[in-house]
């Protein structure tokens, strides 16, 4: 029996590069693992199965289960397992916590099953069910271009100060995107400045590179999402206030911990939605 955590994400920077002819969109984001957590426990098991925590409906359809079959089709046709999902990230809050799962799951059925398989084959693997799993083979500090699923390694942010509010309202990115078509002109950004950061930089520095292009379009397409961040833009403490991914969560970077306790027991205290308080965390698999 092995138990490993799966990370949530945030996004310090998203852009949208255009439409590509397989229907997705060209990104290119970097994405940062932080410490709110799912857990994946795996046993040797005669057949595959999931139970979990909460409701999954078709368990089939799961991410975790359809990314282990996958592994278990192309490298381990005569091995079974019992995986058991707890779940903390909240659903559908552009934390990434569904491609998480299937990841860190491929991660340990690949050391239960003694298969061997690189940190490459297993994002091949696993981008086979989304475009952003594959990051979360590794984690850490990321650049991910393509549909997401092109994942770069940058110098590790670890140990920033982050709170996260995820207002309890799904921001469903298909619709995001359709509001993102509704601005007709913008000019795209690069986030090459993230490879030019010194080895330990401060929260001040990262907080002036932060860019979402989903931000102003979520912003529209969730009024709960809206009326969360206008009663929160003028708190005091935070250095910066942003959207992950296609939302509905607002992140707000801090520049010590002293200063996220305080921020999180005022946005508990506000009753806006559920509050983390979390760190960024450096690239490897969490085990646990």
């Amino acid at each position: 029996m092995l138990t490993i955590k799966a990370p949530a994400k945030i996004n310090w920077f998203l852009e949208v590069k255009g439409k590509r002819p397989d229907g997705y969109h060209e990104i290119e984001t970097v994405m940062q693992s932080v410490s709110l957590f799912d857990e994946i426990t795996v046993s040797d098991a005669d057949t595959l199965d999931l139970t979990c925590n909460i409701e999954l409906g078709d368990t089939k359809q799961n991410l975790v289960y359809r990314a282990a079959e996958i592994l278990q089709r192309e490298h381990a046709p005569s091995r079974g397992a019992h995986i058991v999902l707890k779940k903390q990230i909240p659903h559908g809050a552009g934390l990434g916590g569904g491609s998480s799962d299937a990841a860190n799951a491929l991660v340990a059925l690949n050391r239960l099953w003694g298969l061997g398989l690189g940190h490459d084959r297993l994002r091949e693997l696993v981008a086979q069910v989304g475009s952003d799993c594959a990051f979360f083979i590794e984690g850490g500090t990321a650049l991910c271009t393509g549909r997401g699923e092109i994942v770069t390694p940058l110098r590790d942010l670890a140990g920033l100060d982050l709170v996260i509010l995820y207002p309890n309202d799904v921001c469903p990115t298909p619709a995001v995107y359709r509001e993102l078509s509704q601005d007709l002109t913008f000019d795209t950004v690069s986030c090459y400045l993230f490879h030019k950061l010194p080895a330990q930089p401060r929260a001040e520095e990262i907080a002036s590179l932060i860019k979402n292009r989903l931000q102003e379009p979520a912003l529209r397409v969730s009024a709960r999402l809206r009326a969360v961040w206008d009663r929160t833009a003028q708190m005091d403490g935070k250095l910066v206030q942003f959207v992950s991914g296609s939302g509905s969560s607002v992140v707000f970077l801090l520049a010590d911990q002293r200063s996220a306790d305080h921020l999180s027991e005022s946005l508990r205290a506000m009753q806006l939605g559920q509050v983390f308080a979390v760190k960024t965390l450096p690239r490897g698999a969490v085990w646990g």
